[in-house]
């Protein structure tokens, strides 16, 4: 058996341009702040001046926003066809989304990182963050919400902590959904292509006085790449790439006076999805959530705003793997006492080599060797005596989160927010924990908003975090814009934000246990002899980050012509490597990258309503891996060049194209030399609406080419099919 990867247990956790987005007070996105910054007004035009959320919490216009910021609107996500967050993301600059073979999920990384399991930002909707804790990954495919209910999706590009905590490492994904008094009609919806490509979609509203209710539900499946035949990855004959995915969600909003609001939303989840076999016969994971959230907010005065906030999630995942035939030896107790005193000694031992790792002073590791020896010595065939049963590899996670968040406009210009905030989380997984585990956590933030004249917008925030075994840390951040116009601006952004481990790099206790197990060897138990222990020291990663950036927006060929460029360095220190092996020795820690380039992002509406969007990110860069890895396994999904184009044209009869174009450099040519071609594709959607007094129905037609079959990242597979379609259907009502 290999060394890196080969027990693996597949762990399953879970362009646009900045657009216009104009924001009005009624606008509430749980978890921000209602107040405007009213002095960001210098005129009565300031009402068209577009606005963001996400990087203050507060209603901001983009000019005077601490940060890059792309914005990924309703009806962008509707002229584009897609139906998946991930594949949305590949319109933001620097974001670069890839499938992983080694557990058939996609990965998303901003800049760079690793391909499995990346955790560099905090992804949320409607202010839940979606970040799993038991297995510390965001899983993509089953993310409870459906495009059709989103307002739109705000991703800030730079360090967010402040605001958000540990996890907007590097970016946050704000996702908004509409509220449910914003959604008027009824809508079903399915959308069909090859690849086993189906998705399905419905919709109903109601209302009631001042209460108002949404209720979605959405089901998707796929087999869209090529089955993998990997053997690295116990692909010895062609490994499915199956998903299926089906939620509920019910949102809620009640207004309960004019100062006083109660919003709620609860969301259920069913996945299933085939993961390579590795030592198995056959091997999926099926998982289960649930989500509750409420927020209430009220507003104490025009000038001060109190929210308070709960979200409570239930995560459980079962993976079932079918050992047949496996060698007994690998489960003899003495050779797992052997490994938990001399690892090395023990794979030794394992691959038939000479010993030369036992310590020959400890009589104990001298015992269990000549033991060994005496059961297989003399007869090696006993170790390879056929071992069959069942492996599970389950998690059952809860989570609750409370904050309170206050909001204090002390002047015009003046703006605070600030908050305290408790986390609990608790894991139960016999294989990765040997048991009940839990975390609870304190974060205090406060964020200054001062517009000191009519040019300057000054911003500084600070968030700190403690969690219970001692491990703290705090982010920073200073920021200044200059005001050429309240739609023009150059923006200088200092940010420190800490990542602190998670609970499985920094506790995890995993061992692979086979139940129901039949086998004829005298000598075998259940436990695999190998595991894996987080080593329980480690110390938080820390990114320092520097950004020049200009934004503007200006009327331009009887159109409108707006764009946001940016210049970065990124100081990335004590990066933490883990890669998810059962057989894997270490944690690495004390990695060091370094991230610069530029990034931008550009969009001109035509007076028809055309729509051109470019987004392009230059980077480079730097690693210094400690020693045993390699940069390839710092940044394995990476490239140095990326861009996008698309094009909206409306056309007459109701007829409306976007297209789309994607241009990927294979980072492979920079960091480890090996062959690789850049990643072409384009992306063609088409659709007709047809509207009569009572229903719309709209028709359409979405086609994906890749222009090669290289994937440019490693591990992974192409898809089945170099041209995809659909067909899709809805009808609103």
């Amino acid at each position: 058996m290999q060394k890196k990867g080969s027990l693996f247990i597949v762990l399953s956790c879970t362009a646009s341009l900045c657009q216009s987005v104009h924001v009005s007070a009624d606008d509430n996105p749980d978890n921000f702040s209602s107040l405007s910054w009213y002095a960001s007004s210098w005129d009565a035009s300031a009402a068209d001046i577009p606005h963001v959320l996400t990087p203050a919490r507060l209603h901001q216009a983009t000019a005077e926003v601490p940060g890059s910021v792309t914005v990924l609107d309703a009806d962008f996500i509707k002229r584009t066809g897609i139906k998946h967050i991930s594949q949305l993301l590949r319109y933001v600059p620097g974001m670069l989304v890839a499938h992983d073979i080694r557990d058939n999920s996609d990965a998303v990384v901003y800049h760079g990182g690793p391909s499995i399991l990346p955790k560099s930002f905090q992804v949320l909707i409607d202010g839940r963050a979606q970040y799993l804790a038991g297995l510390s990954a965001v899983s993509w495919e089953d993310l409870p919400v459906a495009v059709e209910d989103i307002q739109r999706i705000e991703v800030v590009r730079g360090p967010a902590a402040t605001s958000f905590g540990t996890n907007a490492y590097q970016a946050v994904i704000n996702i908004i959904t509409n509220y449910p008094q914003d959604a008027f009609d009824d809508k079903v919806g399915v959308q069909q292509g090859n690849n086993r490509d189906t998705y399905l979609y419905a919709r109903t509203t109601g209302d009631q006085g001042i209460h108002h209710w949404r209720l979605s539900a959405k089901a998707y499946s796929t087999e869209h790449l090529r089955d993998s035949d990997d053997t690295n990855i116990g692909c010895t004959t062609p490994c499915d790439d199956n998903r299926d995915f089906a939620a509920v969600m019910l949102n809620t909003s009640h207004q309960l006076s004019n100062i006083q609001s109660l919003n709620t939303a609860f969301t259920i989840t069913n996945s299933y999805r085939d993961v390579p076999d590795y030592e198995f016969t056959s091997n999926h994971v099926e998982s289960n959530q649930f989500e509750a959230s409420v927020v209430y907010d009220h507003d104490l005065s025009e000038l001060h705003e109190l929210k308070v906030s709960v979200h409570a999630t239930r995560f459980e995942r079962r993976q079932h793997g079918v050992l047949e035939s496996g060698p007994s030896g690998f489960f003899d107790p003495l050779l797992r006492q052997l490994d938990e005193l001399n690892p090395e000694a023990a794979d030794q031992f394992v691959q038939g080599e000479s010993l030369t790792a036992l310590d020959s002073t400890n009589p104990e590791e001298l015992a269990l060797v000549q033991q060994l020896l005496d059961r297989y010595g003399a007869d090696p065939a006993a170790f390879f005596i056929p071992i069959s049963g069942d492996v599970h590899a389950d998690t059952n996670e809860r989570r609750i989160d409370l904050e309170i968040q206050d909001t204090v406009a002390f002047a015009d210009n003046l703006i605070m927010i600030s908050g305290l905030g408790y986390r609990k989380e608790q894991i139960y997984s016999k294989p990765f924990y040997d048991g009940y585990i839990d975390s609870d956590q304190l974060r205090g933030f406060g964020n200054i908003n001062w517009r000191a004249n009519n040019r300057w917008a000054l911003h500084a925030g600070v968030m700190y975090e403690y969690e219970e075994d001692g491990t703290d840390i705090w982010s920073g951040k200073l920021a200044a814009n200059y005001l050429i116009s309240p739609v023009e601006s150059v923006r200088l952004v200092f940010s420190r934000a800490g990542r602190t481990p998670d609970i499985f790099e920094q506790k995890a206790d995993w061992v692979y246990v086979v139940d129901n197990a039949e086998t004829e060897s005298p000598y075998a138990g259940v436990e695999y002899y190998d595991g894996f222990k987080g080593p329980g020291n480690l110390k938080p990663q820390i990114i320092h980050s520097v950004e020049l950036g200009y934004f503007a927006s200006k009327p331009f060929w009887k159109g409108n012509i707006e764009w946001d460029v940016k210049l970065f360095r990124e100081e990335l220190n004590n990066v933490i490597y883990h890669y998810p092996s059962i057989r894997l020795d270490t944690v690495n820690d004390g990695n060091e990258i370094v991230y610069t380039g530029a990034e931008g992002q550009l969009t001109f509406t035509t007076r028809s309503a055309a729509e051109f969007r470019v987004t392009s990110a230059w980077l480079r860069a730097e690693v210094d891996p400690t020693e045993g890895l390699s940069d390839s396994d710092l940044v394995a999904l990476y490239s140095p060049r990326s861009h996008s184009a698309s094009w909206f044209q409306p056309w007459p009869a109701q007829i409306f194209t976007h297209l789309s174009a994607f241009v990927i450099e294979d980072g492979r040519r920079v960091n480890r030399g090996d062959d690789g071609d850049d990643l072409h594709t384009l992306e063609l959607n088409i659709y007709r609406d047809f509207a009569s007094a009572e229903t719309t129905t709209r028709l359409g037609f979405r086609a994906q080419r890749d222009f090669t079959s290289d994937t440019f990242k490693p591990d992974s597979e192409p898809y089945e099919q170099a041209v995809r379609v659909q067909l899709s259907a809805s009808v609103a009502f």
